[in-house]
């Protein structure tokens, strides 16, 4: 990883999670030493509100989830930004893994970085479900910080 332009576009999917931020503060990195763009992903996982029974409902959960999401991408756009790295955020409303992978897919991402563990599964021992799941599902490098 040493060489120049070995990535062009590096994906760091984020949930707002410590181990999130660490593996965008690689990624970061990844992206200064290679003069990649960074790409930050936020999954608005609209299958976990349930619970919400009235569509009136389901629009005010989407705002907040839109919001929340706004708010953990802004904060690693400014971390980029401090690093004079390029910097793309998008806020998607679908699982973390198909978000992923469709993002992967749809913006020619050289590179995903991501987090060991995420919101979900701070207990796993090594690896969280998602990040398990997308190392397992894509033909590109996946790093795990």
């Amino acid at each position: 990883m040493e060489n120049e332009g070995d990535f062009d576009d590096i994906l760091v999917p984020t949930d707002g999670s410590k181990s999130a931020r660490r593996g965008a503060e690689q990624a970061i990195r990844f992206a200064k030493r290679n003069g990649a763009t960074l790409h930050v992903l936020y999954a608005m996982n609209m299958g976990d509100v349930s619970y919400v029974a009235v569509p009136s409902d389901i629009e005010q959960t989407r705002k907040r989830l839109e919001k929340k999401g706004q708010t953990f991408v802004t904060e690693i756009e400014n971390l980029a930004a401090e690093a004079e790295v390029p910097c793309v955020t998008t806020v998607t409303a679908n699982t973390p893994l198909e978000a992923i992978l469709e993002y992967v897919d749809e913006h020619d991402i050289d590179l995903v970085v991501m987090g060991k563990r995420g919101r979900s599964d701070p207990d796993k021992p090594l690896v969280g479900s998602t990040t398990n799941r997308v190392v397992g599902s894509l033909e590109i490098p996946v790093f795990t910080a």
